[in-house]
């Protein structure tokens, strides 16, 4: 993680612990379902977003994902699962969570 990177989480965290946070609804997958798999409540997985560090940072290989500045993708082990996390700020005042769903590797 560079350090615009660093300050995006800082401020994305200070978002979360105000509220103002929300799960993308999508069309290809439903978060709760995914939450549900990994016996997580939503207020969990927020509290484990929380703890996200530049030490669970991922750079995604696939280009179309880390084209915004806006957004971070994590990967952190959570309940013994591989878990891939996806976050966007957006208009610098809600942090939304694309993807928050076990990490499937071919």
């Amino acid at each position: 993680m560079d350090q615009h990177q660093i300050q995006l989480l800082t401020r994305m965290k200070g978002l979360i612990k105000e509220g103002k946070r929300k799960f993308k609804v999508r069309k290809d997958r439903n978060y709760l379902d995914d939450l549900l798999d990994l016996s997580l409540t939503v207020d969990e997985a927020w509290e484990e977003i929380l703890t996200l560090n530049k030490n669970f940072y991922y750079l995604d290989p696939k280009p179309f994902y880390n084209q915004s500045q806006y957004s971070l993708t994590f990967k952190k082990i959570i309940k013994g699962k591989l878990v891939y996390i996806k976050l966007i700020l957006e208009n610098n005042e809600v942090v939304v969570c694309w993807s928050f769903h076990e990490d499937i590797i071919n």
